[in-house]
């Protein structure tokens, strides 16, 4: 099966697909609202007609740039990345194995919610998925792929997409390194005494 929503493709919101493989093997579904019947008794309403066209519309444009703005956008990962491995010592989480990786995500492990406080009254970062930034406990997924407890608690998560420049990218690097280095010098000045 695949489900996905038209909002993560620049498409509508509140638009979205599921695709169900008919076999090998087969998945049967069971219907979670009861009603008229439609799509053989799988759901009941109203069809959100310019939501489904704009879905189509998004996925259309997306595979016709799909192979180009990767290219744009891992280039531009790497950059940022680069940049703050140089300047910061930021670890990257997930670049291993190489190739095996969206090109849109970065994450980096320095100085956890003091970070995140600094960064985000210049750029838009996050400590992890929209869906759970009201849970203060580290990223399942990034314990999943063996980050350490204390690593996934400082991670922050870089989301770049269509609309990301070149920019974007040298404001976050800036941002990112001077407030590291702010930190480092509060710091120490607080274990010095």
């Amino acid at each position: 099966m695949l489900a996905m929503t038209a909002h993560k493709l620049y498409g509508p919101k509140g638009a979205g697909a599921l695709f169900v493989r008919r076999k090998s093997p087969r998945v049967r579904l069971t219907a979670q609202i009861d009603g008229g019947g439609h799509e053989r008794g799988m759901r009941s309403g109203t069809l959100n007609v310019p939501g489904i066209v704009g879905l189509g519309r998004a996925c259309a444009i997306a595979s016709a740039e799909m192979a180009e703005e990767s290219a744009r956008l891992a280039g531009l990962r790497d950059r940022l990345e680069k940049a703050l491995i140089e300047k910061t010592g930021a670890l990257v989480n997930g670049a291993e194995p190489p190739g095996c990786r969206m090109s849109a995500t970065s994450g980096s492990p320095m100085y956890g919610a003091d970070l995140l406080r600094g960064v985000t009254r210049e750029i838009a970062v996050s400590s992890g998925s929209a869906c759970t930034s009201a849970n203060p406990e580290p990223s399942h997924v990034l314990l999943a792929m063996g980050v350490p407890e204390d690593l996934a608690h400082s991670s922050l998560r870089f989301g770049l997409g269509r609309f990301t420049t070149d920019a974007d990218i040298d404001r976050a690097i800036e941002t990112v390194s001077l407030t590291v280095q702010s930190l480092h010098t509060i710091y120490k000045q607080v274990k010095n005494g």
